[in-house]
């Protein structure tokens, strides 16, 4: 009996069995079958840049596509060309940890003199406002840098957010066009 189950470990292992590689449960009608798997968060780790947790991710003829939520997302040019949807709603952004953040001010204090010092940029004499910024809320010109710094590297409104990659899931699709 032991040997049926080391044959049939062996059998699933080079199906794919298993997984978030195995069996194609909302599959993209457009595409084909033996070029779709699903791939999810524990796929990618860290690098996983969508907000659904898992879904269908699929290629034919250079077009990739991922399905989630029984919708159809273009991950690249030629998926959008064939009309699906597009797949920004779907991106989680990405906003890496400061560098040097000014401790003795708790975020929400940080991230309103951060917009207020943006706003700087626009005013007709931008080092005069910060100044101003900075006077009001007691910072030393190395603190306002400080948290003009941080503020760049997270992406504080008003600055818009910087979605994650989807490179790594665009690749992982195209290696699908080549099976």
């Amino acid at each position: 009996m032991r040997g049926v189950h080391i044959i049939a470990g062996v059998v699933c292992v080079l199906a794919g069995c298993g997984g978030s590689s195995g069996h194609v449960t909302d599959p993209i009608a457009e595409m084909p079958l033996g070029q779709q798997r699903t791939v999810s968060r524990f796929d990618f780790q860290d690098e996983w840049p969508l907000v659904a947790g898992q879904g269908t991710l699929a290629c034919r003829d250079g077009a990739v596509a991922f399905r989630a939520g029984n919708i159809t997302y273009a991950l690249n040019d030629t998926a959008r060309a064939r009309g699906y949807a597009s797949v920004e709603p779907l991106r989680v952004t990405q906003s890496s940890a400061p560098t040097n953040p000014l401790r003795r001010l708790p975020q929400d204090a940080r991230t309103q003199i951060f917009a207020e010092l943006a706003s700087c940029q626009t005013a007709g004499n931008a080092p005069e406002c910060r100044c101003r910024v900075a006077e009001r809320h007691a910072l030393a010109p190395d603190e306002t840098q400080q948290i003009d710094v941080e503020g760049n590297e997270r992406r504080w409104p008003p600055l818009r957010p910087q979605p994650m990659s989807i490179q790594k899931v665009l690749d992982a699709g195209l290696a699908l066009c080549r099976r």
